[in-house]
């Protein structure tokens, strides 16, 4: 290829005119068009024969036509439908290039060339396309310089692709461009289906070929890279670890924690801690993944990482941050929402049918006739035939107390909600961990006859269906609504009913003893506060301890804090330190704390305040403090805390 249009570029002042987004149909009239500046017409679905002035063109699916202004453009659509881009831009060369630069401009205007080909990684060019759209779109001036460098990422792109098409060098295999869709987007929310979804290939074939071609899954491959690039973060800046978290893709803090612990080995903080005392280019190990050689020979997956821990672990480890969050977005209000969730009474065609989806339907239909089916309607309308007595239930959400004290063994669960769970100790459960979001190759491998949803994110549903009968209920829902519900899905609804009413005959005895006791008096009020690793508090009126605490025969709210509202979809609101006075108002105090050496050090330093020590709950020694563990409302972990409750009330 000539490099000196490259050149020339790199001498452009460019600047974008306009960028449209169209449709024609079959029976359409053809468009008829004469470019008035330079551009690009990027042909992103369906088919069209294209003539450029006296060129004429046949172009399929995902194709890239270049001209220059003045050129004129026919487009006639082949297919049903035609979705296609025409990206306008002014280009000049700089005042300051140099003579020769200005006589190579002179005698052949890269700006003027037309072209067109097919690339070789489309999936790489659609997204550019979108968000130079978007950006073009906003009409905040901040937003429109974004833009101009995005026109310049996407100029980057279609020239190297370019080069590729004109040059000897091969397409970029299917794990290539896999791997590079990653390294490019890995602070935003990736999982295996939204890849394939972008590269337009099945799930399963995508994760196979990944896994021939690297000895490792794509989330493996994943976390990696994200858990390299948080190293660099801690080692080379001074960003908070919530900072690192949310910049290499994990919104939540404590999963990020637990995912980067187990990675390396180590915990964030620990790691920042001795990094200085790293030899230079000491980086975590990921940047060793290589692909199998050209007779495919695998070779060793990022330095035998899948069984090590990273080279530089030093001495124990500190106890782990198990206060687990499930996080839907970056706000931090709705992540603490969804992660209580259980405390509360929170890209493209992709075409999962394989092998082992279609054995894996089968396994769950030949159940389902040996052991009769039935219908269900889900809490979102879905009517699904479900075995009467299933045998391999997964669990996304954090029920797993629920689905445990019924009697049913799950064989895949989010592992998060049990580390983190009060039960942990008592109930061993071998479930096997499908991730967050939930992993589709762990769900293919398990085999289930049936998966409970207690939320659902985008098309996860969809995908989900593809491999069993799938039921979605909520999970936000208070005990004594949510147990019977999933007793009913399971075939366990009379021993639901049963562990209920057991559940309520054992509190009233409860508190009936803490009333003899003198440990409560009538009337006595209550107030819950939640405090977290990074200072924020919030005062809970629902959910978890609040379920037990407020029961008729416990504590009462006062009437100041019931006047108190909570925003839309949550029962948390946010306490500042200096509105305790007028928020924390009741005759006890409940303070729900994370086991967390860096949240016990900020909490410290609350407790030492002047605001703190006048809080009339505080003076009259009436604060008892709940583990987060406690904070939930799942079978198990009830009956646990009413057992529990006399003994911290006592401390």
């Amino acid at each position: 290829m000539n490099e000196d249009h490259l050149v020339l570029w790199d001498y452009a002042n460019i600047q974008l005119m306009d960028i449209r987004h169209k449709w024609l149909h079959a029976g359409d009239k053809p468009v008829s068009y004469r470019f008035p500046a330079s551009g690009y017409l990027c042909i992103v679905r369906g088919g069209a024969g294209i003539r450029l002035d006296s060129r004429e063109y046949t172009a399929e699916r995902f194709h890239i036509i270049h001209s220059g202004k003045g050129a004129r453009l026919d487009i006639r659509p082949v297919h049903e439908e035609l979705e296609y881009y025409l990206v306008l831009y002014k280009a000049s060369l700089s005042g300051t290039a140099a003579a020769g630069i200005r006589r190579r401009y002179e005698s052949g205007s890269p700006f003027q060339r037309q072209y067109a080909f097919a690339p070789d990684d489309p999936a790489q060019l659609l997204l550019q396309l979108q968000e130079l759209r978007r950006l073009w779109l906003d009409p905040e001036a901040l937003q429109r310089i974004q833009g101009k460098s995005r026109l310049y990422q996407f100029i980057y792109e279609v020239e190297k692709q370019l080069q590729r098409a004109a040059g000897s060098q091969d397409k970029e295999d299917l794990v290539t461009q896999a791997i590079r869709y990653i390294n490019e987007f890995y602070h935003e929310p990736v999982s295996l289906s939204s890849v394939a979804g972008r590269l337009n290939y099945s799930v399963s074939y995508l994760a196979k070929q990944f896994k021939s071609r690297t000895g490792s899954s794509l989330i493996d491959y994943l976390i990696r890279v994200r858990v390299d690039k948080a190293c660099r973060l801690l080692r080379q800046t001074d960003l908070s670890l919530q900072e690192v978290a949310a910049s290499v893709g994990y919104p939540d803090l404590s999963y990020f924690i637990r995912i980067f612990k187990k990675t390396a080995g180590e915990t964030p903080g620990q790691f920042r801690a001795g990094a200085a005392s790293l030899a230079a280019g000491a980086d975590c190990p990921t940047d060793k993944l290589r692909l199998s050689d050209a007779e495919g020979k695998r070779e060793g997956y990022i330095g035998g990482v899948l069984e090590n821990h990273y080279q530089y672990k030093r001495g124990d480890d500190l106890p782990m941050y198990r206060n687990t969050r499930l996080t839907l977005g970056a706000v931090m209000l709705l992540c603490l929402s969804i992660m209580l969730s259980a405390c509360t009474p929170a890209a493209g065609n992709v075409n999962l049918v394989p092998d082992r989806a279609v054995e894996a339907t089968a396994a769950a239909q030949t159940a389902g006739q040996e052991s009769s089916v039935r219908s269900f309607t889900d809490s979102q309308g879905h009517e699904v035939s479900i075995p009467v007595q299933p045998r391999r239930v997964i669990l996304q959400g954090n029920s797993i107390g629920d689905l445990l004290a019924l009697g049913i063994e799950p064989v895949g669960v989010d592992r998060r909600f049990i580390e983190g769970s009060a039960y942990s100790e008592y109930e061993q459960t071998p479930a096997e961990d499908i991730g967050f979001p939930t992993n589709l190759e762990k769900l293919l491998a398990l085999e289930p006859d049936l998966t409970l949803l207690g939320y659902v994110l985008d098309k996860e549903y969809d995908e989900i269906a593809k491999i069993s009968p799938a039921v979605v209920f909520d999970q936000s829902k208070p005990l004594s609504e949510r147990l019977p519900v999933i007793g009913e899905i399971v075939g366990k609804q009379a021993e639901a009913e049963q562990l209920l009413a057991d559940y309520q005959a054992k509190a009233e005895v409860m508190w009936d003893e803490l009333h003899k006791q003198g440990n409560l008096t009538e009337g006595e009020t209550a107030v819950i506060l939640i405090y977290y690793w990074d200072k924020t508090m919030y005062l809970m009126k629902s959910g978890g301890v609040s379920n037990l605490v407020y029961q008729p025969k416990g504590y009462k709210m006062s009437e100041q804090v019931k006047e108190i509202e909570a925003a839309p979809g949550t029962p948390f609101i946010e306490v500042s330190p200096e509105l305790m006075h007028q928020m924390l108002i009741g005759d006890r105090l409940f303070v729900i704390f994370p086991e967390n050496p860096d949240a016990e050090e900020s909490f410290n330093e609350l407790l030492n305040t002047a605001l703190w020590q006048k809080l009339p709950s505080v003076q009259n020694g009436k604060v008892t403090f709940i583990e987060s563990k406690w904070n939930y409302d799942d079978m198990l972990t009830s009956n646990l805390l009413l057992d529990q409750f006399p003994k911290l009330l006592g401390k």
